[in-house]
C-alpha cells in the first residue's frame, strides 16, 4: 500500500500543471514582445508564493519553477520572428528591472535571474543545473524527474562543476571527434574561396552563420584562427566524452567476454 501511494504521488508530480499552460498561452499570444514580461511577472508571483507557503515541499515547487524557466528559455531560442520579439521583450524587461548582464551571459541565466532576483549564488546554482539538463537534452516535461533522479539541484550542479575542471586542451581533444562525423552539408562559392587564406591553414575553419527566416543558413564570415577553431572544438567536448564512455564500456564488455572464453577453454581442457 505504501509503495502504491508513493508511485501515485510520483506520477502526479510528473503531470503537466495548469500554470505551465497559462505561461505557454502568454508566450504564444498576439503580443510576444509584451508577453515575456507578463510571463516572468507570473513566475515571480508563483516564486513568492512558493517561498512563503511551500517551503516544506520546496524541491517540487522549485523544480516546477525551473521547468517554466526552461520553457521560457526555449521559446526564445529560435530565430523566427516570434522568438526575436520575445528576446526583445526580455531585453525590455531587463532594462526596466535595471539588471546588468555581460554579453556572454547565457540566455537561461538571464531568465533565472529575472525570476529569482539578485541572489548571485542561487542564480548561479539554478542556472548551472539547467544548463546541465539542456546539455543532456532533457525536455521541459522531463525536467522535474531528471532533477529527482539525479539527487537534486546541487548534485546536478556539481556535475557541471566537474565538467568545468577540464582544461581547454582536454576539451579540444574530446571535441576533435566531430571532425570525423558525417558531412552535414557542403558549400562552395568563389566568394568563400576569396575569403580563405592559404597562408593560415589551421585544423579547420569556423564558418560564422545565421539562420534565416526561410530556414536557410547564411554564412557571414570565414574565421581562420586557431583560438576560434579550438573554442568551437571545445564546445563539442561532450560528444567526444560520450564516445569515450561508449568505447570504454565496449572495451570492458570485450574484456569480460575474453575472460569468459578463457574460463570455458580451461574447463574443456581441464
Amino acid at each position: 500500500m505504501i509503495k502504491e501511494k508513493v508511485d501515485e504521488e510520483n506520477a502526479s508530480n510528473d503531470r503537466p500543471n495548469p500554470f505551465a499552460i497559462n505561461v505557454g498561452n502568454l508566450l504564444t499570444g498576439s503580443n510576444p514582445e509584451r508577453a515575456i514580461g507578463d510571463a516572468i511577472e507570473k513566475l515571480v508571483v508563483q516564486r513568492k508564493d512558493w517561498e512563503t507557503n511551500e517551503l516544506a515541499a520546496a524541491n517540487d515547487g522549485l523544480y516546477r519553477l525551473l521547468q517554466h524557466c526552461l520553457a521560457v528559455n526555449n521559446a526564445m531560442s529560435g530565430t523566427d520572428s516570434t522568438a526575436k520579439a520575445l528576446k526583445k521583450g526580455l531585453a525590455n524587461y531587463i532594462a526596466e528591472q535595471k539588471y546588468i548582464f555581460n554579453e556572454s551571459t547565457p540566455l537561461i541565466t538571464k531568465v533565472v535571474k529575472c525570476v529569482f532576483g539578485v541572489d548571485r549564488r542561487r542564480v548561479s546554482a539554478y542556472s548551472s543545473a539547467l544548463r546541465v539538463a539542456m546539455a543532456e537534452k532533457i525536455s521541459v516535461m522531463e525536467l522535474p524527474k531528471f532533477f529527482r533522479e539525479h539527487g537534486g539541484i546541487e548534485e546536478v550542479r556539481r556535475s557541471a562543476t566537474a565538467t568545468k575542471t577540464k582544461t581547454l586542451k582536454d576539451k579540444v581533444r574530446l571535441g576533435r571527434v566531430v571532425l570525423e562525423n558525417d558531412v552535414l552539408a557542403k558549400v562552395q562559392s568563389d566568394n568563400l574561396n576569396a575569403h580563405f587564406s592559404n597562408s593560415s591553414l589551421e585544423e579547420g575553419v569556423v564558418l560564422l552563420a545565421t539562420k534565416e527566416d526561410d530556414g536557410s543558413f547564411a554564412i557571414r564570415r570565414v574565421v581562420q584562427n586557431s583560438g576560434a577553431v579550438n573554442s568551437a572544438l571545445a564546445a563539442c567536448a561532450s560528444i567526444g566524452q560520450e564516445k569515450e564512455k561508449a568505447q570504454k564500456l565496449q572495451d570492458e564488455m570485450q574484456a569480460i567476454e575474453e575472460e569468459r572464453a578463457k574460463a570455458r577453454m580451461a574447463l574443456k581442457t581441464g
